[in-house]
């Protein structure tokens, strides 16, 4: 598997081009799946093992192939049209409306709710990504409001069906750089982590000595935080790659 030639945008597996999207319905359909996913986390692995060894030159280009690929699309498509990760988290008011998600159109009211409109959208972003992620301009997001336990309402953004799978494959090509820099006790919006794991790290914490523990809310997080102060955090290497694809165009205006 040497030079990962099934994750090239021409070379494409026709089982592949013709899978089920029903997700887990027949064993032809988990077991090609299970081949998307594989082909994915082996590039994934080795962005992380170069990023970690200090090789970013190395890890940018690994990037460019996982975010051009075409298994990557497939994988991004599903994500954000059938699958739902957010939803296996503990809130149950979350898993309801993040199950909504992926079923919610933006502005521009398309959705992608059969086998042919997924893989249309597939076609649509390998298209717009071989056009050039510089000629490509996100939608503006649809804004909706959803009320909160103290009966206010909080601004939620829903992007387009294809800004999202855009997204999704960016997130896939970014994760495994950014994963080898973060800290082990960083729990929050990380794949494989979420609260229980702070909670195990917290709880082991306190057995050893007494410590003050900080429990804090940032009044209108997304809304107050300045974006682009964020942006400018970014490593570089990885800023150069997201500003050439992406994630870092027109900042602020979305």
């Amino acid at each position: 598997m040497s030079g990962f030639p099934y994750l090239t945008v021409t070379n494409r597996d026709t089982k592949v081009s013709n899978l089920s999207w029903q997700g887990g319905i027949g064993t032809s359909s988990a077991f090609i799946w299970g081949k998307v996913r594989q082909l994915v986390f082996n590039l994934q692995k080795r962005i992380y093992k170069a990023t970690k060894s200090g090789r970013y030159r190395k890890a940018k280009s690994l990037m460019y192939l996982l975010q051009n690929s075409y298994y990557a699309t497939l994988l991004a498509v599903r994500t954000v049209t059938t699958e739902n990760f957010r939803g296996k988290c503990f809130c149950a008011r979350a898993k309801t409306f993040t199950s909504e998600g992926k079923r919610t159109a933006g502005v521009d009211r398309v959705k992608a709710n059969t086998p042919k409109r997924k893989m249309a959208l597939v076609k649509d972003v390998l298209d717009t990504i071989q056009r050039g992620w510089d000629k490509y301009r996100p939608m503006p997001a649809k804004r909706i409001y959803i009320p909160k336990a103290n009966g206010k309402l909080r601004p939620l953004g829903i992007p387009t069906i294809k800004d999202r799978a855009m997204q999704a494959v960016t997130k896939i090509a970014l994760e495994p750089f950014y994963e080898a820099k973060f800290e082990s006790c960083r729990y929050g919006f990380r794949p494989a982590m979420g609260c229980h794991d702070a909670i195990d790290r917290i709880t082991a914490t306190l057995l050893y000595k007494q410590k003050w523990v900080l429990d804090a809310d940032i009044k209108g997080c997304f809304d107050n935080i300045d974006h682009k102060f964020l942006a400018s955090q970014i490593d570089a290497e990885a800023k150069v790659f997201a500003r050439e694809n992406f994630c870092l165009c027109n900042i602020g205006d979305q």
